[in-house]
Protein backbone atom coordinates (compact mmCIF):
# COMPACT_ATOMS: atom_id res chain seq x y z
CA UNK A 1 0.00 0.00 0.00
CA UNK A 2 1.50 3.17 -0.72
CA UNK A 3 1.71 5.43 1.93
CA UNK A 4 3.74 8.50 0.75
CA UNK A 5 4.15 10.37 -3.03
CA UNK A 6 7.59 11.59 -3.68
CA UNK A 7 8.26 14.52 -6.16
CA UNK A 8 11.13 15.51 -8.54
CA UNK A 9 11.01 19.71 -8.72
CA UNK A 10 12.56 21.20 -12.11
CA UNK A 11 10.47 20.15 -14.97
CA UNK A 12 7.76 18.27 -12.19
CA UNK A 13 6.60 20.69 -10.15
CA UNK A 14 8.30 24.35 -11.74
CA UNK A 15 9.64 24.93 -15.05
CA UNK A 16 13.20 25.22 -15.00
CA UNK A 17 13.24 28.96 -15.95
CA UNK A 18 14.41 30.26 -12.48
CA UNK A 19 17.23 27.66 -12.03
CA UNK A 20 18.57 28.42 -15.73
CA UNK A 21 18.15 32.17 -15.19
CA UNK A 22 20.43 31.91 -12.48
CA UNK A 23 23.10 29.84 -13.85
CA UNK A 24 23.15 30.67 -17.45
CA UNK A 25 22.30 34.76 -16.60
CA UNK A 26 22.75 35.99 -13.17
CA UNK A 27 26.26 34.29 -12.66
CA UNK A 28 27.63 35.23 -16.53
CA UNK A 29 26.47 38.80 -16.37
CA UNK A 30 27.35 39.26 -12.53
CA UNK A 31 30.96 38.28 -14.00
CA UNK A 32 30.73 40.01 -16.87
CA UNK A 33 30.08 43.45 -14.83
CA UNK A 34 32.91 42.73 -12.53
CA UNK A 35 35.86 42.09 -15.13
CA UNK A 36 34.55 44.54 -17.80
CA UNK A 37 33.03 42.28 -20.12
CA UNK A 38 30.42 41.98 -22.68
CA UNK A 39 28.08 39.43 -21.55
CA UNK A 40 28.43 36.67 -24.43
CA UNK A 41 32.06 36.61 -23.58
CA UNK A 42 31.37 36.24 -19.79
CA UNK A 43 29.08 33.99 -20.27
CA UNK A 44 31.03 31.55 -22.76
CA UNK A 45 33.81 31.57 -19.81
CA UNK A 46 31.27 30.86 -17.13
CA UNK A 47 29.41 28.03 -18.95
CA UNK A 48 33.68 26.41 -19.57
CA UNK A 49 34.37 27.25 -16.15
CA UNK A 50 31.20 25.21 -15.18
CA UNK A 51 32.05 22.34 -17.64
CA UNK A 52 35.60 22.08 -16.10
CA UNK A 53 33.82 20.77 -13.08
CA UNK A 54 31.56 18.63 -14.63
CA UNK A 55 27.95 17.60 -13.39
CA UNK A 56 29.42 14.28 -11.45
CA UNK A 57 31.16 16.99 -8.47
CA UNK A 58 29.27 18.25 -6.00
CA UNK A 59 30.88 21.42 -6.78
CA UNK A 60 28.74 22.06 -9.79
CA UNK A 61 25.36 22.36 -7.94
CA UNK A 62 27.13 24.58 -4.95
CA UNK A 63 26.16 28.49 -5.66
CA UNK A 64 28.66 29.31 -3.06
CA UNK A 65 31.15 27.72 -4.90
CA UNK A 66 30.64 29.49 -7.73
CA UNK A 67 30.97 32.93 -6.24
CA UNK A 68 33.80 32.08 -4.49
CA UNK A 69 35.35 30.76 -7.50
CA UNK A 70 34.19 33.60 -9.88
CA UNK A 71 34.92 36.46 -6.98
CA UNK A 72 31.13 37.74 -7.14
CA UNK A 73 30.29 40.67 -5.25
CA UNK A 74 26.82 39.04 -4.45
CA UNK A 75 25.52 36.95 -1.34
CA UNK A 76 23.68 33.58 -2.47
CA UNK A 77 20.48 34.69 -0.92
CA UNK A 78 20.87 37.86 -3.02
CA UNK A 79 21.33 36.10 -6.24
CA UNK A 80 17.94 34.05 -5.97
CA UNK A 81 16.22 36.94 -4.97
CA UNK A 82 17.14 38.42 -8.17
CA UNK A 83 15.23 36.11 -9.77
CA UNK A 84 12.45 34.84 -7.85
CA UNK A 85 10.21 36.51 -9.83
CA UNK A 86 10.61 33.70 -12.29
CA UNK A 87 9.42 30.75 -10.58
CA UNK A 88 6.75 29.57 -11.47
CA UNK A 89 4.86 26.42 -11.20
CA UNK A 90 2.86 24.16 -13.65
CA UNK A 91 -0.77 25.02 -14.16
CA UNK A 92 -2.04 22.02 -13.02
CA UNK A 93 0.51 21.63 -9.61
CA UNK A 94 -1.12 23.16 -6.71
CA UNK A 95 -4.86 21.32 -8.28
CA UNK A 96 -2.99 17.75 -8.11
CA UNK A 97 -1.02 18.39 -4.58
CA UNK A 98 -4.20 19.21 -3.22
CA UNK A 99 -6.12 15.88 -4.35
CA UNK A 100 -2.95 13.86 -3.70
CA UNK A 101 -2.44 15.59 0.18
CA UNK A 102 -5.83 14.18 1.60
CA UNK A 103 -4.70 10.43 0.86
CA UNK A 104 -0.89 10.40 0.77
CA UNK A 105 2.32 12.14 2.60
CA UNK A 106 4.16 13.85 -0.12
CA UNK A 107 7.36 14.68 0.26
CA UNK A 108 10.08 16.34 -2.96
CA UNK A 109 13.44 14.80 -3.83
CA UNK A 110 15.49 16.93 -5.86
CA UNK A 111 18.74 17.16 -7.00
CA UNK A 112 19.06 20.95 -6.70
CA UNK A 113 20.52 22.45 -3.73
CA UNK A 114 18.69 23.21 -0.78
CA UNK A 115 18.59 27.16 -1.16
CA UNK A 116 16.67 26.17 -4.43
CA UNK A 117 14.21 23.83 -3.23
CA UNK A 118 13.26 26.36 -0.28
CA UNK A 119 12.75 29.06 -2.79
CA UNK A 120 10.60 27.39 -5.24
CA UNK A 121 8.99 25.88 -2.92
CA UNK A 122 8.28 28.52 -1.25
CA UNK A 123 3.88 28.75 -2.15
CA UNK A 124 3.50 24.87 -1.98
CA UNK A 125 5.36 23.96 1.00
CA UNK A 126 2.42 23.23 3.07
CA UNK A 127 1.46 20.23 0.87
CA UNK A 128 5.28 18.59 2.00
CA UNK A 129 6.44 16.75 5.46
CA UNK A 130 9.77 16.27 3.75
CA UNK A 131 11.83 17.63 0.82
CA UNK A 132 15.15 15.85 0.18
CA UNK A 133 18.18 17.19 -1.78
CA UNK A 134 20.31 14.65 -3.49
CA UNK A 135 23.43 16.94 -3.20
CA UNK A 136 22.62 18.76 -0.02
CA UNK A 137 21.31 16.60 2.49
CA UNK A 138 23.06 13.36 1.36
CA UNK A 139 25.96 14.56 -0.53
CA UNK A 140 25.01 12.51 -3.93
CA UNK A 141 25.40 14.09 -7.12
CA UNK A 142 22.74 12.20 -8.70
CA UNK A 143 19.55 10.26 -7.49
CA UNK A 144 20.57 6.99 -7.72
CA UNK A 145 19.06 3.72 -6.05
CA UNK A 146 21.02 3.85 -2.96
CA UNK A 147 19.63 7.66 -2.71
CA UNK A 148 16.26 6.45 -2.48
CA UNK A 149 16.90 3.74 -0.20
CA UNK A 150 17.93 6.63 1.99
CA UNK A 151 15.00 8.59 1.66
CA UNK A 152 12.85 5.65 2.64
CA UNK A 153 15.00 5.33 5.63
CA UNK A 154 14.35 8.77 6.89
CA UNK A 155 10.37 8.70 5.93
CA UNK A 156 10.58 5.02 8.13
CA UNK A 157 9.05 3.78 5.07
CA UNK A 158 9.01 0.20 2.97
CA UNK A 159 10.38 1.24 -0.90
CA UNK A 160 6.81 -0.35 -1.88
CA UNK A 161 4.70 2.48 0.11
CA UNK A 162 6.78 5.06 -1.47
CA UNK A 163 5.80 6.09 -5.10
CA UNK A 164 7.79 8.50 -7.12
CA UNK A 165 7.07 10.77 -9.91
CA UNK A 166 9.64 13.26 -12.20
CA UNK A 167 10.84 14.21 -15.70
CA UNK A 168 14.44 12.55 -15.57
CA UNK A 169 13.63 8.97 -17.14
CA UNK A 170 16.88 7.26 -15.40
CA UNK A 171 16.76 9.21 -11.83
CA UNK A 172 13.24 9.95 -11.57
CA UNK A 173 11.96 6.43 -12.99
CA UNK A 174 14.84 3.77 -13.15
CA UNK A 175 16.36 4.65 -10.12
CA UNK A 176 13.42 4.71 -8.07
CA UNK A 177 11.75 0.92 -9.60
CA UNK A 178 15.34 -0.22 -8.72
CA UNK A 179 15.56 0.30 -5.19
CA UNK A 180 11.96 -0.87 -5.06
CA UNK A 181 9.75 1.58 -5.06
CA UNK A 182 6.76 2.46 -7.68
CA UNK A 183 7.59 5.26 -10.02
CA UNK A 184 5.86 7.01 -12.34
CA UNK A 185 7.71 9.17 -15.75
CA UNK A 186 6.69 12.25 -16.53
CA UNK A 187 6.81 13.02 -20.12
CA UNK A 188 5.92 16.50 -20.35
CA UNK A 189 7.31 16.60 -24.29
CA UNK A 190 5.51 13.35 -24.95
CA UNK A 191 8.23 11.87 -26.26
CA UNK A 192 7.71 8.18 -24.29
CA UNK A 193 5.03 5.91 -23.89
CA UNK A 194 3.74 3.14 -21.76
CA UNK A 195 1.97 2.36 -19.09
CA UNK A 196 3.97 4.07 -16.45
CA UNK A 197 4.41 7.34 -18.67
CA UNK A 198 2.04 10.31 -18.13
CA UNK A 199 2.07 14.21 -19.68
CA UNK A 200 1.34 15.89 -16.29
CA UNK A 201 0.32 15.32 -12.90
CA UNK A 202 -3.62 15.16 -13.61
CA UNK A 203 -2.85 12.36 -15.38
CA UNK A 204 -0.47 10.93 -12.96
CA UNK A 205 -3.07 11.45 -10.28
CA UNK A 206 -5.38 9.35 -12.35
CA UNK A 207 -3.30 6.36 -12.93
CA UNK A 208 -1.99 6.73 -9.25
CA UNK A 209 -5.92 5.66 -8.27
CA UNK A 210 -5.48 2.38 -10.17
CA UNK A 211 -2.01 1.36 -8.70
CA UNK A 212 -1.96 2.33 -4.92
Amino acid sequence: MIRFISLDMDGTLVNSTFVDKVWMEGIPALYGEKNGLEYSAAKEFVVSEYMKVGSDHLEWYDLLYWINKLGLDVGKDELLEMYEDEIETFPEVAEVLDLLSGNYELVVTSNAAREFIDMELEGLSDYFTETFSATSDFREVKKSPLLYGAVCRELKARPFEVLHIGDHYSYDYESPLQAGLDAIFLDRKGLRCGREVVGDLREALELISTIA
